[in-house]
């Protein structure tokens, strides 16, 4: 789990170095024991435990389990979108920012295949947490194709955004499963992937 300060409710932000290092243990701990073993199946003593901590220190940073979990929810939010962010910034066109975007989330999801087991497993903690996740990435992924529009074929983007956030999550998961190789993956794109948007959502 990577050093990223986030304000969450229910968080406590660590002042020092030490203890972000206390609440990067605990956080990576978590984010293991809760893809291993699902929220319900890990307690706090387990992540404490994992994590080499008191329980005590636990509650310095995180007033509940389902804290940590939201923590981790918004991590990963942020992470993707900076990765995103990043593989779209020198793109000119509509075309270059879907290949290069779906490139980028696949890849991502094959170095960190425990993002699934966690996002999904939110719905049997909060629904809410889930919901707010996904509409976040498809009001963003809406608003850039809205301002893409004359690229675009359909008008209904919010629509369009849904559709290409799950062929992105499920290619990410062939992906897994295949162990494919960067080639694999660019030939998937480019072969089938791109050819049906611009049979259909690009113009």
């Amino acid at each position: 789990m990577p050093n990223k300060i986030l304000e969450v409710k229910g968080i406590n932000i660590p002042k020092t170095k030490l203890g972000q290092s206390k609440m990067d243990k605990l956080l990576s701990a978590s984010e293991e024991l809760f893809a291993k073993n699902g929220f319900y199946g890990t307690s706090i003593s387990d992540i404490c435990k994992r994590a080499g901590t008191a329980v005590g220190t636990f509650y310095i940073y995180f007033e509940t389990k389902t804290d940590v979990y939201k923590y981790l929810m918004e991590t990963y939010k942020k992470e993707i979108k900076e990765h995103l962010a990043e593989s779209i910034r020198d793109c000119t066109t509509r075309y270059e920012r879907e290949r290069n975007g779906i490139k980028c989330f696949i890849k991502y999801a094959m170095t960190k295949p425990n993002v699934y087991n966690i996002i999904w497993g939110s719905l049997s903690i909060d629904r809410q947490m889930f919901v707010d996740y996904y509409v976040s990435f498809a009001d963003s992924y809406s608003r850039g194709l809205t301002k893409d529009g004359d690229e675009v074929s359909i008008g209904d983007t919010e629509s369009i955004a849904y559709m290409l956030m799950g062929i992105s999550n499920f290619l990410g998961l062939k992906a897994i499963f295949k162990d494919m190789t960067d080639e694999k993956i660019d030939e998937m794109i480019d072969e089938t992937v791109m050819p049906a948007l611009t049979g259909g959502i690009l113009k």
